[in-house]
């Protein structure tokens, strides 16, 4: 559902919904004639903050290991990139949208026809405490948000996960109920309550496969029964994504590649390993290449002082020739005035311009930036089952999996300007060149094209590229830094901000490099 439709609900919220912190007594704030109680609480609007607060961890998150994972060009340290302040933001949003979720689940335990919103919310809140948990292992959870424990302690991720398997159970049982009455405005399915448990399936799938390497048999009796119960995310209808809108300010909706990379110029890079990969690697171009990238202009950079890197050994890339104007992973090098050449995200997932214009972006006719996030998909979901069959041998085949996940995501990418699309043609040579390479490769290898192939399709969202890269070390084709970058992390610290003030002895810095619980894969195996 587009954002334009909810902003000014949104807006109202801001001023009404009162102020996330952790510890805060909702006891007083009943009695408070002025606060705002549980009897005077409007639901949906609780239930709106939440949604948007869901995008925003899912996008925070995923801007947080574009650029390690070589999405969003960097030349930061891997260090710099998990510094003790990243999560600052991820974790104060985490906790209230927590406290909303308490006062929300407050008000449904006494009213049924709550139910659909209080089986979404665990849902949300299960996926975005998965989210910490696989970034920071350790997490503020059986004491989170109670008056009780001024200075809460740790639960080790471990245990948490178990705890949010039996929560999205207990969201699904809630809307299985067909009790209560769907959102007045819900973001992501309309009010389709199937959907939502499409989406929670295969949230539990997810986690199920990032516990392989520590709970293989859980993993695998757990991702048979989900292919037995067959109500998983199988069609492009069923992904899980937020769409934003047209508008810009005073109210500003449109999606932020969009806002960050076509209004005065470019802000952004593109990872020049991926556009060669994309365009070389196979008898045909990837069909999503003229989406996912715009470029400005069709000639190359003519010097070093329009693009740095040239005549520079060290470079594996630096210019890959017709136009695509990128950078490499690592580059510590000035930006030069480019902003109206640089290529920039194009169609998908931002809705900026498709690539045959060849003008600069403000003056390219573009879809107005009512772009989605992706948090869930349809196509991943296939991954995930590639992945699960393949090393843990559960249901199914793996190159079928695998078809079915790169055909999905195809067809999603095309659907945002289907008059471009490059014709059957081109996809299923594109499909057959990956599936004969899997046929012909050794299990590693083949585990190396899946996480490739599912990497290509995560654009526009980095976390579970993340995660795959620190469970199987794939995919391999990710560049090389130009410069060292250190160690790659394994984790992130806690906050800063959590650790300023709360006097827990639980919260001591750990190192990046410490592995969370369901990663024991050996000491510098990533880069």
């Amino acid at each position: 559902m587009n954002l334009k439709k909810s902003k000014l609900i949104y807006v109202f919220l801001i001023g009404m919904l009162f102020t996330a912190c952790e510890t805060l007594d909702l006891e007083s704030l009943i009695e408070n004639p002025n606060a705002l109680g549980e009897s005077s609480a409007d639901p949906n609007f609780i239930f709106n903050t939440m949604q948007l607060n869901f995008r925003d961890q899912s996008e925070d998150m995923g801007n947080t290991v574009d650029g390690p994972m070589r999405m969003a060009v960097s030349g930061a340290s891997y260090n710099a990139s998990a510094g003790p302040t990243i999560l600052n933001g991820e974790w104060s949003r985490l906790y209230g949208f927590n406290q909303d979720f308490t006062f929300l689940n407050n008000l449904a335990a006494e009213d049924e026809n709550l139910r659909f919103l209080a089986g979404a919310s665990k849902i949300m809140k299960a996926a975005m405490f998965t989210w910490m948990v696989d970034l920071t292992d350790d997490v503020v959870f059986s004491e989170a948000n109670n008056v009780d424990f001024p200075n809460p302690g740790l639960d080790d991720g471990a245990s948490v996960y178990n705890e949010l398997f039996t929560l999205i159970d207990e969201g699904i049982a809630d809307l299985e109920s067909g009790q209560g009455n769907p959102p007045i405005n819900d973001l992501y399915f309309d009010g389709d309550r199937d959907k939502w448990i499409r989406f929670a399936n295969s949230f539990k799938l997810k986690m199920h496969l990032t516990t392989r390497l520590v709970r293989g048999a859980e993993s695998t009796s757990g991702i048979n029964a989900l292919i037995a119960a067959d109500n998983l995310m199988e069609t492009v209808a069923d992904d899980m994504d937020f769409t934003y809108g047209v508008d810009g300010p005073p109210q500003e909706s449109r999606h932020p590649f969009f806002t960050g990379n076509y209004i005065t110029g470019a802000g952004a890079y593109m990872p020049n390993f991926l556009m060669s990969w994309m365009r070389d690697s196979s008898a045909v171009e990837d069909p999503r290449m003229l989406y996912y990238f715009y470029r400005m202009t069709t000639r190359d950079p003519a010097n070093s002082q329009e693009l740095p890197c040239l005549g520079d050994a060290n470079f594996p890339y630096c210019n890959i020739g017709d136009g695509y104007w990128g950078r490499d992973h690592g580059d510590p090098n000035a930006i030069p005035n480019d902003r109206n050449l640089r290529t920039v995200y194009g169609v998908y997932p931002a809705r900026g311009a498709f690539d045959n214009q060849f003008v600069d972006v403000v003056d390219a006719n573009t879809q107005g930036g009512s772009g989605i996030h992706p948090v869930m998909l349809s196509s991943w979901t296939q991954f995930m089952l590639a992945e699960a069959a393949l090393t843990l041998g559960t249901t199914g085949d793996p190159a079928d999996y695998l078809e079915r996940a790169i055909r999905l995501h195809i067809q999603k990418v095309i659907g945002f300007l289907p008059s471009e699309s490059p014709g059957n043609t081109a996809i299923n040579t594109y499909v057959d060149d990956v599936l004969a390479d899997f046929n012909a490769a050794g299990n590693d290898e083949k585990l190396d094209i899946i996480a490739r192939e599912w990497y290509i399709a995560s654009w526009g969202n980095a976390t579970e590229t993340f995660n795959t890269y620190r469970r199987t070390a794939y995919p391999s084709f990710l560049l090389d830094p130009v410069q060292n970058l250190g160690d790659f992390m394994r984790r992130f610290p806690l906050p800063q901000n959590e650790r300023n003030v709360n006097t827990n002895p639980d919260f001591t810095e750990t190192s990046i490099l410490e592995p969370v619980f369901w990663d024991n894969n050996p000491a510098g195996i990533l880069r």
